[in-house]
């Protein structure tokens, strides 16, 4: 057995099954939806490239990684380490190679785990050594490339050639990255005439491969995936949440204005420009988190500010009795993760406008009971971005048609993700073997996979294997 993982980066779910509804994706119909497997899943929050990968390369959501998210700053690093190249992150361009390095050292990739494992276009490849990552040296330049000319159509096309080279010597374990969904999402919108053509693109890739494998005898030894790490949303409006801190006299460390250090009081890290971490200054300087009750002695008002700003949609922030205060313009709710136990506890009104939810939840129930929402598995991936020691005090995640970065964005983005919102949480799940339609998780494709592979699972993910149908 061997398996093959597809990710179409920025493949919303809602757009995919239109699209195979009607006859468009017919090669992913022939070989993998119509015999196999084809879901809803619920990706990572943030739901955002890099970050939303680590379920699948790990078994296991960033909080767990402590990679929260494309930006990251680490408060006791900051203070304590001086020239620490470790005191805060962007994994947009070169910073992106530093990815598999910061990941939490016991958390195994799966180029560690499965030998014959390879790479493409994929900045997470710890464990990918003797040549197994097959784009070390070109992703970065492609990328440049592309985002220089517009030209996202040139790394699908790479990705392909190089997936067939990786299949025509062997492998256990594939990982390949195609970029183009998402890049004309954000040149344009999610259901934009360029955008769909990747998807169709995407279509006819897909029957190359599985050509190219049933004409080799290996395709009913092969589990073919085609996934998604987040959707996408048509955004109108751009925040800047750094005005909105120097408004409250907080002002802010932010990319790409990195050397501008000087009387700083709070740090603003966008991840998908759909949500953001934001870390504060206390009176103990930044060795530690700030929790509510202080923020609110530091900053009147601030929280509820926010909340009156139309950009926003959910604030969470740490409490002081280690869990997290979850506040919208519906109502309010405390999270607190016990183990694999999430206490959920509603005051006056449910803040993702749930019906009344169970106080304990198991992960499957969250998962279960809020799947068809417009927050799917927001109480779980909540509590789990904030064991991240390099999480925010605050974490804002944006209202749909709005995103939280006004600056420094080139080109100007039309279309976002990161947030807890369906559209930007749920993508597709599909593959060439039968398994279950319970609602999933992304990072349930990892130890499935292992399972298949014949490899021990490692006992400390987050991810619960699919069962064959």
């Amino acid at each position: 057995m061997r398996c093959i993982v597809l990710l179409a980066d920025g493949a919303r779910a809602d757009v995919f099954f239109d699209l195979l509804n009607r006859g468009l994706l017919p090669q992913i119909s022939k070989w993998l939806a119509d015999k196999g497997t084809a879901l809803k899943s619920v990706t990572s929050f943030p739901s955002t490239t890099g970050p939303a990968y680590l379920p699948f390369l790990t078994g296991a959501f960033p909080g767990t990684c402590n990679v929260p998210g494309i930006r990251w700053f680490d408060k006791v690093q900051f203070e304590n380490s001086r020239f620490s190249v470790s005191r805060h992150r962007s994994y947009v361009g070169l910073e992106s190679y530093l990815m598999g390095r910061d990941i939490n050292p016991h958390v195994k990739t799966i180029f560690e785990l499965v030998p014959e494992s390879y790479s493409i276009f994929n900045p997470i490849t710890r464990g990918a050594r003797g040549g197994r990552n097959r784009t070390r040296y070109s992703r970065i330049w492609y990328w440049y490339y592309a985002h220089l000319t517009d030209h996202w159509g040139l790394p699908d096309e790479a990705a392909l050639e190089k997936t067939i080279e990786v299949l025509k010597k062997g492998c256990r374990y594939l990982f390949t990255v195609f970029p183009g969904i998402d890049e004309y999402s954000h040149l344009t919108h999610p259901r934009h005439e360029k955008v769909l053509e990747r998807y169709k693109w995407l279509d006819g890739a897909v029957g190359e491969i599985a050509e190219f494998l049933s004409k080799k005898g290996e395709w009913e030894s092969t589990q073919l995936w085609l996934v998604s790490d987040h959707g996408l949303s048509k955004t109108d409006n751009h925040f800047c949440v750094n005005a909105f801190l120097e408004k409250h006299d907080l002002p802010a460390f932010f990319y790409p204005l990195i050397f501008d250090k000087k009387g700083k009081r709070a740090a603003n890290m966008v991840s998908g420009n759909g949500m953001t971490h934001i870390y504060f200054k206390n009176h103990d300087g930044w060795t530690r988190h700030t929790v509510r009750g202080e923020l609110e002695r530091l900053a009147p008002n601030f929280l509820e500010d926010l909340l009156n700003e139309e950009a926003v949609d959910i604030v969470s922030c740490r409490n002081a009795d280690g869990g997290v205060d979850v506040l919208s313009k519906r109502g309010e709710a405390r999270i607190f993760i016990d183990g694999h136990s999430i206490h959920y506890e509603v005051a006056g009104s449910d803040p993702f406008g749930y019906p009344k939810l169970p106080r304990d939840l198991n992960p499957q129930k969250s998962l279960d009971l809020t799947f068809e929402s417009d927050y799917p598995d927001a109480p779980f991936q909540l509590a789990h971005i904030f064991t991240a020691p390099r999480a925010g005090d605050v974490v804002l995640s944006a209202a749909p048609g709005y995103d939280l970065r006004l600056k420094y964005e080139n080109p100007e983005h039309k279309a976002s993700h990161g947030s807890l919102h369906k559209s930007h949480m749920m993508v597709p799940l599909v593959c060439n073997k039968p398994f279950g339609d319970r609602p999933a998780r992304t990072v349930d494709i990892f130890p499935t996979i292992l399972s298949s592979l014949g490899i021990p699972i490692p006992g400390h993910i987050d991810g619960i294997p699919l069962l064959p149908s």
